[in-house]
């Protein structure tokens, strides 16, 4: 029994030995991190809209008449060869971009002449009829005044002036027979006339002509095929000045002056810089997105501008304000689609500090420092480094 007593002794005691030696489990360690106080700076307050260049002017060209297409116009190639236009020439004013068969509406034009010229005779031989009614009308007068005179003198006989009268009324009515009949021809004339002139510009209308110098963006004809009245050939673009459309909220309003130079930046063109012109406001705002249309005019006297690029405005407030900002390096990534950010701030508590997730909106970069429209004041402390090792309440430590 001593024995056994000895040995539950000693296990007891080895024990008691292993609890009072074992380790306590450790904490996480803080995560190093370097923190500035968040900044002010004196700026000028700007914002950037985009828009897609549009040309000053464009024409949809289409025919009048149907018909059969007989030639495009054209130019020459990069081979030095002539070939037919196509999309992308730039084509003079007045340029005939097309033509249709013009045989049939020229024997159009042929037949209404001649009804024309037909319609002129045969009111040439009404009037030569009428000059002779009116010749004959001058004579029976002359004998109707005669026999009047001779009758009240008693030197005629009642039938030979009866005679006179019925000759003078005869010749009369004659006259105003020949006048009616001018009258009608006349008309006929008129419509006939009419007739030639709507050939003719049938005719003319067999060509399709630019009206103004531009660009060929689209083009749906070819030679020898057949189009139908209103069939549009071809869209014609004006890019001698083009034209930036953006909408702006009715806040932005203040800032926008018709005439009034702003910056605008290609990304197409390596980000050059060019000033256009605003030359819109419009009166009321859009009923669905509430913004009012803003258009800024550029002029495209090289040609540089294409249409469908995408343009930068920069509207800039004329005083400047004083406003928080922060490294670029401490800022989070942002939701998609929306400049909504995250930075950690330092808090503390029982002499230990925290990161702290803190939602911001940015504004415009400086350099290497970035605007703080909301979500920060001056003089808080911010996490500048090592954020993607960080998350909300992780322990850090400070190393500067």
């Amino acid at each position: 029994m001593r024995v056994y007593f000895g040995i539950l002794s000693l296990a007891v005691l080895s024990a008691l030995t292993g609890c009072g030696t074992k380790k306590q489990k450790a904490g996480p360690e803080p995560v190093p991190v370097v923190a500035e106080i968040v900044a002010t700076q004196q700026v000028q307050p700007s914002w950037t809209y985009a828009g897609e260049i549009r040309p000053d002017t464009e024409v949809q060209l289409a025919f009048k008449e149907p018909g059969y297409i007989a030639a495009l116009y054209r130019v020459k190639g990069v081979d030095g060869r002539m070939r037919d236009v196509q999309v992308g020439d730039e084509i003079p004013a007045r340029a005939t971009l097309a033509r249709l068969r013009s045989s049939d509406y020229e024997a159009s034009l042929n037949s209404a002449v001649g009804q024309q010229r037909s319609a002129q005779g045969t009111l040439d031989v009404s009037q030569a009829e009428l000059n002779r009614a009116k010749a004959d009308q001058a004579k029976a007068d002359l004998d109707f005044e005669r026999a009047q005179a001779l009758y009240a003198a008693k030197a005629m006989t009642r039938p030979d002036y009866d005679a006179a009268v019925n000759q003078h009324t005869s010749a009369t009515a004659s006259v105003e027979a020949a006048v009616r009949q001018i009258e009608a021809r006349h008309g006929q004339l008129s419509a006939a006339s009419a007739q030639a002139v709507y050939a003719r510009i049938n005719l003319g209308d067999t060509s399709l002509n630019a009206p103004m110098p531009g660009v060929i963006v689209e083009k749906s004809v070819e030679p020898g095929s057949l189009v139908a009245a209103g069939t549009r050939a071809f869209t014609l673009d004006d890019t001698r000045v083009v034209k930036v459309n953006f909408g702006a909220p009715d806040s932005m309003l203040a800032h926008l002056k018709l005439g009034a130079p702003v910056p605008v930046q290609l990304d197409a063109l390596q980000g050059r810089t060019f000033t256009g012109q605003i030359t819109g406001i419009s009166a009321s705002a859009n009923r669905e997105s509430r913004v009012f249309n803003i258009e800024v005019t550029l002029p495209n006297r090289d040609r540089l501008f294409k249409v469908g690029m995408i343009a930068r405005i920069r509207i800039e407030q004329a005083n400047t304000q004083t406003v928080p900002v922060v490294p670029l390096t401490a800022l989070m990534t942002a939701e998609s689609g929306s400049n909504n950010y995250s930075v950690f701030t330092v808090t503390e508590h029982d002499g230990k500090q925290f990161a702290q997730l803190k939602s911001v909106r940015i504004g415009e970069t400086f350099g290497k420092s970035v605007v703080i429209d909301e979500g920060l004041t001056p003089g808080e402390r911010i996490v500048v480094n090592r954020t993607n090792q960080l998350s909300n309440g992780s322990l850090i430590r400070m190393v500067n």
